[in-house]
């Protein structure tokens, strides 16, 4: 918890989703809100791709890279499955629609 306060949270840097990042959340948040598939990480990170996929991001890893910038302050970071997996679908989408309200920015 030290290494977090002390070496993570001063470094991280929100910031608001572009348009194209927007409507790519916002039909993430869709998806989790009518996700039946429980907690399979795998699962999860291929619906995550595909939502990735359906918005033209090329790379892919702009899109991932987005979610990481836009909900975690941080230019990279887990796998977003895994993540959603460990943080809970329904905690997910709460993180998402408060930094599509602009909620996080600020909040490093």
């Amino acid at each position: 918890m030290r290494y977090f306060a002390d070496r993570i949270a001063p470094t991280r840097e929100f910031r608001e989703p572009d348009a194209k990042e927007r409507a790519a959340m916002e039909d993430l948040v869709g998806r989790l809100r009518v996700w039946d598939g429980g907690l399979d990480d795998e699962a999860l990170q291929s619906m995550v791709f595909a939502v990735g996929k359906a918005h033209g991001f090329e790379p892919l890893r702009d899109w991932f890279k987005a979610l990481y910038e836009v909900l975690l302050g941080a230019s990279d970071g887990p796998r977003f499955g895994g993540f959603i997996a460990l943080y809970g679908v329904e905690e997910t989408v709460a993180l998402i629609s408060q930094a599509l309200r602009g909620g996080l920015v600020g909040n490093a």
